[in-house]
């Protein structure tokens, strides 16, 4: 291999590389972005003021009816009588798809 085809390779290497992290990050930031599902889990909850921890729930990535969804837990002081918000967020859909009934 000669001088200057090594270098076009190490170019198209280098902005294949570049062009991958910035969509990589751009995903992250569209479809994972925490800030924009605790508020969703938030304004879910009528915001309840016996939650907890809305800013630090339990949080999961689980597969849930043939989809990848975020699982939330947010505690509240009265969980021994209604049981803990338990919510399930379509990331794509960027929508609470579905919530375990606490107890009456």
């Amino acid at each position: 291999m000669n001088q200057r085809k090594l270098y076009r390779l190490i170019a198209i290497v280098l902005i294949f590389l570049v062009i991958f992290f910035i969509g990589y990050a751009a995903f992250f930031r569209t479809y994972l972005s925490s800030e924009q599902y605790l508020q969703m889990a938030w304004d879910y909850t009528g915001h309840d003021p016996h939650v907890l921890n809305w800013r630090e729930p339990e949080a999961e990535v689980i597969w849930r009816d043939g989809r990848i969804v975020l699982h939330l837990v947010l505690h509240t002081d009265e969980d021994i009588e209604h049981g803990p918000y338990s919510l399930y967020i379509d990331p794509f859909k960027k929508a609470v798809i579905d919530a375990d009934l606490r107890s009456r």
